[in-house]
């Protein structure tokens, strides 16, 4: 009862989402499959005057009636049977089911794909706009999974539900028509295949939890592909590419195991049915000629019906197998698409419009508090702190101090438990983000960059920059000189992350890329902090050019990083131990910035 309840309620949400996304086409699918079964119809009507012209009675039973209709057909037209016409008429009547076909085949076609495409970008859409605090405590390869192997099942999937339904349709007329020949007898065999069905009922039921292990699998075997991809340089310089390749060798076999034992499952069911139907066919033949002595041309008629019809059965029990299969994969993108609407940004205009939101004086913590986990493990408790314009404001501390999280809640990536984030007069919230951070420009520890040109890099963050505002934004970060000295300058390609570059270069170009937005306030998020000195200098001296002209939040654990910089503030725990500026915190002796510096070795 379980089960059915599960596939009646996925089955329902497939369907709904399937009509409702394009009625028109599904419609005209349909209408093709009810069109197709009816030429079929007429393509077994022809074969009437056919085995009558081959010598054969047909003026029996209820055959002679089939006959006697069309016979009346012809003569309305004023057309006497020939056999070259009948012949004619009948390749007419299946070419016309085969365009038909092609023509059902390409529309099922574009609606399994398209429909596809839609939950994929639904998916996505659901997946970029949600929370980041949602976004981060999830595995990315489980959206990667979802995205690509889970929707590409449902389409498949899709497709063999339309097989399903026009299968059935042409079935129909099979029987209609086998029971119009020999109604008891077909009735009896109809029970027969019926029971045939509900036998291997059990081993179809097995196709869900077949589907179920495979989205799990899949699942595990994207989160290994990224874990030692990501982990490549690591593995190579630990010498483990064995032992690596033994734990994914494990998994991809498991993967296999689990498509084998599916198909598996169709085939058994395909040669049981296959057999069984043979069988009743065989039996019904025997009786048909020995025990009720059926005309001949009936019995043909009739072998021929049956003989169309097996394939049909087959393709409905195939199609209703892969189906259920499917509905494991559109069970998890519709949850992974729920959870992410259920913690999405709602991102929008409130009150104000895209020029109002303009940092003209100052960013302010009003009595900020945020935890990850609950509230016996703040993160951050009660936070009070400015960030003036037009000044260059650090925050410094250790490793887990709380200082990423501050700059992730300036930009409305989090949400603060109490207290509010002020840009001015304005509340950064959800209904503000859109325009708020298109007014930030963010340069973050770890650069990422796509395998693309430097062009197309810069011109993520301002897509209609031209080639004078990329020359400035590269001029701003110290980046003009390397990026020009290059054999394509702009369009040189820059590979995987931009492994081609050098770190500093990487994070000079991610710099010009932040400028290039000319944000209202510039975040360096530990930006410098795996560059050697001398990238460091070109970074800082960069970032000291810009004072004055845009508002600058610095966050670092090296005081070297911060030593220019206006204002600066000691977060730990959460807390704000000390602020000041540089010689304002030098002048306390017995305070923790002096000791670190003295433990980094500024001279005092």
């Amino acid at each position: 009862m379980g089960i059915n309840k599960y596939k009646n309620s996925l089955l329902g949400q497939f369907t709904r989402n399937l009509t409702q996304l394009m009625p028109r086409k599904v419609a005209l699918a349909i209408a093709l499959m009810v069109v197709i079964s009816f030429n079929e119809a007429v393509s077994l009507l022809v074969l009437i005057p056919l085995l009558q012209l081959v010598g054969l009675d047909v003026g029996q039973g209820s055959l002679g009636q089939l006959a006697g209709l069309v016979s009346s057909f012809f003569t309305a037209l004023g057309l006497q049977p020939t056999l070259i016409m009948v012949l004619v008429i009948y390749v007419l009547v299946i070419s016309l089911s085969a365009f038909l076909t092609r023509y059902q085949t390409i529309k099922s076609s574009e609606i399994q794909y398209e429909f596809a495409a839609h939950l994929r970008k639904r998916l996505y859409n659901a997946i970029i706009n949600s929370s980041w605090l949602f976004f981060s405590r999830m595995k990315a390869s489980n959206f990667a999974h979802a995205l690509t192997n889970e929707i590409d099942r449902i389409s498949v999937g899709t497709g063999q539900f339309l097989t399903f339904i026009a299968s059935i349709m042409i079935l129909v007329v099979y029987i209609v028509f086998a029971l119009e020949l020999a109604g008891l007898l077909t009735g009896i065999i109809f029970a027969v295949g019926i029971a045939i069905l509900l036998i291997l009922r059990r081993r179809a039921s097995r196709s869900r939890s077949s589907g179920e292990e495979i989205t799990t699998t899949t699942r595990d075997l994207y989160y290994s592909i990224m874990q030692h991809l990501d982990g490549m340089k690591t593995i190579k310089s630990f010498g483990m590419q064995e032992e690596n390749i033994q734990v994914f060798s494990a998994q991809a076999n498991q993967v296999a195991s689990n498509y084998l034992e599916t198909i598996k499952s169709y085939a058994d069911v395909k040669v049981l049915f296959d057999v069984g139907t043979v069988i009743v066919l065989a039996i019904m033949v025997l009786v048909l000629i020995q025990v009720i002595k059926l005309p001949t041309a009936s019995l043909f008629l009739l072998i021929y019906l049956f003989v169309r019809m097996i394939p049909q059965f087959s393709s409905i029990q195939r199609a209703y197998q892969y189906f259920i299969n499917m509905l494991p994969a559109f069970r998890n993108v519709m949850d992974l698409e729920e959870q992410c609407l259920e913690n999405s940004e709602i991102a929008g205009s409130g009150d104000a419009s895209d020029e109002e939101i303009e940092l003209k004086n100052e960013i302010r913590f009003e009595n900020v508090t945020f935890s990850y986990r609950d509230e016996e493990h703040f993160t951050i408790k009660d936070m009070k702190l400015t960030i003036p314009v037009g000044k260059t404001t650090a925050l410094a501390g250790p490793s887990g101090a709380g200082k990423s999280t501050v700059a992730d809640l300036v930009m409305g990536l989090i949400q603060p438990d109490g207290g509010n984030v002020a840009v001015d007069e304005w509340i950064v919230s959800d209904k503000l983000l859109t325009y708020w951070r298109k007014r930030i420009g963010y340069v973050a520890q770890e650069t990422f960059l796509f395998n693309e040109s430097i062009r197309f890099n810069l011109l993520l963050a301002c897509p209609d920059a031209g080639g004078d505002d990329l020359k400035e934004a590269l001029k701003l970060a110290a980046a003009y000189d390397f990026v020009f000295k290059l054999p394509e300058g702009l369009d040189t390609i820059i590979g995987d992350r931009g492994v081609r570059l050098s770190g500093g270069e990487r994070q000079r170009l991610a710099l010009a890329r932040a400028l290039l937005r000319k944000p209202s306030l510039l975040i360096m998020d530990e930006a410098t902090s795996n560059l050697d000195s001398e990238n460091e200098k070109k970074i800082l001296k960069a970032i000291e050019n810009l004072h004055g002209e845009i508002t600058i939040l610095m966050i670092a654990h090296r005081l070297s990083t911060i030593k220019n910089a206006d204002y600066i503030y000691l977060v730990e725990g959460g807390n704000i131990l000390e602020s000041g500026t540089w010689d304002e915190l030098l002048k306390k002796e017995n305070g923790w910035f002096w000791d670190i510096c003295e433990a980094q070795g500024f001279n005092r």
